[in-house]
């Protein structure tokens, strides 16, 4: 498919098996730009498909870059075909995370003017719930006060729980901190310490 084509479905492709969304080729950043002007308030995700080497594409953080122009978020990667590669991208969630380099993104966007309203919707709702900030804690491996606690608690798990990789406890602290409700948060932290007392990494 080449850039000039309009998105159309993929569902005849078996690659992925998430082949529900729109291909979007496209070979600029302006071109993303456009498709994403045009499409970002009524589709519900899109893949984009970019060549995998030594043709045009639009760099990763390019394309990053422009969905949080709009509200959107990068996800999935998978492969089309020997040549072309396929990244998901979806408008955000309520509860979507930021991280740091997103942020960062977003400041550039805002002060180069490139931020649409959309993007500064998306950007305003997670400030008010909370989203906005809540991963640094984890890319920091900071351990929220109640786990701490029970990990103290129990020398055993501390010890295991310290001896895990930082990946696995990243994983772990995001489960935790990404609870919607108080009551669910907790049973989370008794499963990872009591998974952990047995060396064991609790499964998210």
């Amino acid at each position: 498919m080449t850039s000039s084509e309009s998105p159309r479905s993929a569902s005849v492709h078996a690659a992925t098996g998430k082949f529900d969304y729109p291909i979007f080729h496209a070979e600029t950043r302006s071109q993303w730009r456009t498709w994403l002007a045009c499409n970002h308030d009524s589709v519900r995700g899109v893949w984009l498909c970019s060549w995998r080497a030594e043709r045009p594409r639009c760099p990763y953080p390019e394309a990053v870059e422009e969905a949080i122009c709009f509200g959107w978020i990068d996800s999935t990667v998978t492969v089309l075909d020997d040549e072309r590669g396929l990244q998901l991208f979806t408008p955000r969630r309520t509860k979507s995370a930021w991280t740091r380099l997103n942020r960062r993104r977003a400041s550039d966007m805002e002060n180069e003017g490139l931020m649409t309203d959309a993007g500064r919707r998306a950007i305003a709702a997670a400030k008010s719930t909370g989203w906005w900030t809540i991963a640094d804690q984890v890319e920091d491996l900071r351990e929220p006060p109640e786990l701490a606690a029970a990990l103290d608690r129990d020398p055993t798990a501390r010890a295991h729980w310290d001896g895990f990789p930082p990946s696995a406890r990243k994983l772990m602290l995001w489960w935790i901190v990404s609870a919607a409700r108080d009551a669910t948060r907790a049973g989370r932290i008794e499963q990872v310490v009591t998974e952990a007392h047995e060396g064991r990494r609790a499964r998210r």
